[in-house]
């Protein structure tokens, strides 16, 4: 049985997450950019390597989509693109210094309207 109630929560936190990142990052009216920027971020603080190759392969878009989105990301200077340092085939891709403290700004954003989730110390 579903519970109305923490639905409700859910998709107020959903809404809230939203307006947060729509305010600090260049998504638009697209998830592509959201979807890579999260990729990027999420591999940036895991400390995995991300290619380009696995970038296009980490979401369910077509690359067509991918490509333009991801195009206009390195152009802006969301994320950066570096030469792999053993194997020149390959590309990383790492968050630039404004994608960086766009997270950060937008982590505090969320601590204030969501505060028990930060209150937890790793």
């Amino acid at each position: 049985m579903m519970n109305n109630y923490k639905i409700k929560i859910s998709t107020n936190l959903l809404m809230k997450v939203r307006e947060v990142t729509s305010s600090y990052l260049p998504i638009s009216h697209s998830i592509i950019p959201y979807q890579i920027l999260l990729v990027v971020m999420h591999h940036h603080t895991t400390n995995e390597e991300l290619t380009v190759k696995k970038l296009f392969n980490s979401g369910a878009f077509s690359e067509m989509g991918n490509r333009y989105h991801y195009k206009k990301l390195v152009e802006n200077q969301w994320i950066l693109l570096l030469d792999h340092p053993t194997d020149f085939r390959l590309k990383l891709i790492q968050p630039s210094d404004q994608l960086i403290h766009a997270f950060g700004a937008m982590t505090e954003s969320l601590d204030l309207i969501f505060p028990e989730i930060f209150s937890r110390e790793e």
